[in-house]
């Protein structure tokens, strides 16, 4: 008799608190494994105004740091095949290869600034032009390591994160739902969306999320997390896409399993 395969998330429940427009596809991944996905969306990413287009063939380089900088900001680069075009991360440079601007450089592992600082191919030529695109107050670390290596630097901020208004009724349904049925996983990929999530739920809410485990997709969110005061375990993946959310989440699930 052929044993019946049991997905990877069976009997697991997620809290998944992406932005709306990608929390849905994140919550059927999570179903589409087996599990349970609660959409509770923490953070709101708007457009910033309307800036006027710049022509990368003005900069020697051209970085995306997140996917929401290319879903707001490719439109006002216009793309030149002199400059090179560098992502933070695969998921950056998939939207970029979607918005027909291929990136040149992506980390082979990692999604931050670190990890595009290593790569081999990134030159830090003093005098180079580069240009940042960017949310309002992300980390300064590219821009520091730039202009310490004597390149001319500019940030463009195309977004913003902010709070969404949730309403209370909408609160009080999905901590019952913690208290009566249990929620196994918080999903967190942001330290905003975290510290957003914090102020959303009640005390009750809080103190039910204190002891939940988290699924992030960096250890910066862990440490924000454990000054929080949050101590539930920390499920790190290797980057915020959706593949490695839920590569990360199946392996979770299959050590518990196996323990």
């Amino acid at each position: 008799m052929i044993p019946k395969v049991v997905p990877p998330l069976t009997g697991l429940t997620v809290l998944v608190t992406r932005p709306a427009a990608q929390c849905a596809m994140l919550c059927a991944e999570i179903e589409g494994q087996g599990g349970s996905a609660i959409a509770f969306p923490a953070v709101e990413i708007e457009p910033v105004a309307v800036q006027a287009t710049v022509a990368a063939a003005d900069y020697d380089l051209v970085v995306f740091v997140s996917v929401n900088a290319v879903e707001h900001g490719a439109q006002q680069v216009i793309k030149s095949a002199r400059t090179r075009i560098a992502a933070i991360g695969r998921a950056t440079a998939a939207a970029l290869a979607a918005a027909e601007l291929a990136a040149d450089i992506v980390p082979e592992a990692g999604f931050n600034s670190e990890a595009l600082l290593a790569h081999p191919e990134l030159q830090l030529t003093s005098g180079a032009r580069v240009l940042i695109v960017r949310g309002e107050g992300g980390r300064e670390l590219l821009r520091d390591t730039f202009a310490e290596h004597g390149m001319v630097v500019e940030t463009r901020e195309v977004y913003r994160r902010v709070r969404p208004n949730v309403d209370a009724a909408k609160v009080a349904e999905v901590e019952a739902r913690w208290s009566d049925e249990g929620i196994d996983v918080v999903t967190a990929t942001s330290i905003e969306t975290l510290q957003n999530l914090q102020a959303l739920l009640t005390e009750h809410g809080r103190q039910l999320l204190s002891g939940t485990a988290l699924l992030v997709p960096s250890r910066r969110i862990v440490a924000a997390a454990v000054s929080a005061g949050l101590r539930g375990e920390a499920i790190v993946a290797a980057g915020a896409d959706d593949a490695s959310m839920i590569g990360a989440l199946a392996q979770w699930r299959m050590r518990a399993r196996a323990g």
